[in-house]
């Protein structure tokens, strides 16, 4: 009996001593990046182009294609993944996409450009086409805002990485639908940057 409650005993300290390393190791981490307290990268938007656009009751078809200039602004490298999940929004109506899920690798105070896909296609959901929209497409010119929640992974030297989510969000993109049948469309202008709220981490 004393040879058993011995054991219990050294399995117990064995267990409160791996518990106590192991808070101590994520404590050491938390304290590191803590310290090297890496920014977000920075998002633009460089073009905009619609293609296969069409507006009918209240359906709403289209593919638009969302370049995307990303700027790491840390000595630290970082994964970006895109597409978690993907949304436009024309005039306050949200319509989800489909769009397939990219990695971006950016080194040490890096740049990249990207292509982002985002299809409207059918759905399951009674979406309403906004009058303004349709008033604002015979014109020739439609706002549109994208809103894309993307994964960004933090990793230096022999550090665990950290991982961050955000929901970027590129609102006030002007598109030009200026040839007939009003079924392509271009972004006017320069670009925007893109405005970033944190959404935890992953």
């Amino acid at each position: 009996m004393a040879t058993e409650n011995r054991n219990n005993g050294l399995f117990c300290n064995l267990r409160v001593m791996l518990v106590s390393i192991f808070v101590i190791f994520m404590a050491i981490i938390s304290i590191a990046w803590l310290v090297m307290h890496p920014s977000v990268p920075s998002f633009r938007v460089t073009s905009l182009s619609v293609t296969n656009f069409t507006v009918s009751g209240s359906k709403l078809r289209g593919k638009h294609e969302v370049g995307l200039s990303i700027t790491n602004p840390n000595k630290a490298t970082v994964e970006v993944v895109l597409n978690r999940c993907s949304m436009l929004v024309f005039y306050d109506q949200v319509w989800r996409v489909d769009a397939v899920q990219q990695h971006v690798f950016l080194g040490k105070m890096a740049n990249a450009s990207v292509k982002v896909d985002l299809v409207v296609g059918d759905s399951t959901k009674k979406e309403v086409v906004p009058e303004e929209l349709v008033k604002d497409w015979n014109k020739g010119v439609v706002n549109v805002n994208v809103k894309l929640c993307v994964k960004v992974r933090f990793e230096s030297g022999i550090w665990p990485s950290m991982d961050k989510l955000l929901n970027i969000y590129c609102d006030d993109l002007h598109v030009g639908f200026f040839t007939s049948p009003k079924d392509t469309g271009k972004l006017l202008g320069i670009g925007k940057y893109c405005h970033k709220l944190n959404a935890g981490k992953a």
